[in-house]
């Protein structure tokens, strides 16, 4: 299975972010990708991070997208519209080659950080939500977490059990709050659960970057520096499962 990881910077408005993201989409389909997966948040950050909630109507262009590019899209995240006043869901939508939404993830562990240089609490405005994210992409069981997902590895644990063989984290993380977790839970999470472990960041002033593909026994297949980029790169299943039975740590 190929996969193509999108590393952006999302510093401009919504509708510019938004349309850096098409064109970056348009030059990943080009690898010939079977999933793509964008970034946490893509068109929140920025100079509209209180104004770039999404509407559940746009995300049909992506879906638009996916059918005439016949590719699979994992939306990286979103601030989705909810039916409470000023709040939203940080929600990743799970989108197949024929342009149909297979499902969401509502991101469920919310970032939270109480320095005395650096507060932030993502509770404060979004709704947590209460469902892994486990979906089945060209006969693959793909797992989805969020950024401060990674903390947590029982969530993972969770989605291996039940059948994901890849997982994907869009995040934005910062290097100020996590670039060692960053760096050792991403290869931690890879290794305990034998999967191939899509880690993607953003780029930008105190981002992690570093956006990486982890092999399911924690070696670092590839990865891109701090610019945006396009990381494509072969996923070979077979040898996943070759390595699962040798080592087989997900037995009951």
């Amino acid at each position: 299975m190929r996969i193509s990881l999108i590393q952006t910077e999302s510093n401009g408005t919504k509708q510019e972010n938004e349309e850096k993201v098409f064109i970056q989409l348009q030059e990943a389909v080009k690898e010939k990708p079977d999933i793509i997966c964008l970034s946490e948040l893509f068109l929140s950050w920025g100079k509209d991070f209180y104004g770039g909630t999404v509407k559940i109507e746009e995300i049909k262009k992506y879906q638009n997208f996916a059918k005439e590019n016949n590719v699979n899209i994992i939306l990286g995240s979103v601030a989705l519209e909810s039916n409470l006043p000023n709040k939203t869901t940080n929600t990743c939508f799970i989108i197949d080659r024929k342009g149909t939404i297979r499902g969401k993830y509502d991101k469920i562990h919310l970032y939270k950080v109480n320095k005395p240089d650096f507060k932030f609490d993502e509770r404060e405005d979004t709704i947590a939500g209460n469902r892994i994210g486990l979906f089945e992409l060209d006969n693959v069981k793909v797992g989805v977490g969020i950024c401060f997902d990674l903390r947590f590895p029982e969530y993972f644990r969770e989605l291996t059990k039940n059948g994901a063989q890849i997982i994907f984290l869009p995040s934005h993380f910062r290097k100020n709050t996590g670039a060692i977790a960053w760096n050792v839970l991403t290869r931690a999470r890879a290794i305990e659960n034998q999967v191939y472990f899509c880690a993607v960041d953003q780029t930008g002033e105190d981002l992690c970057a570093d956006t990486k593909v982890i092999s399911y026994n924690g070696e670092v297949l590839k990865s891109l520096n701090g610019e945006e980029g396009i990381l494509t790169i072969d996923l070979d299943l077979e040898e996943q499962r070759k390595y699962r039975e040798e080592i087989p740590i997900l037995e009951p």
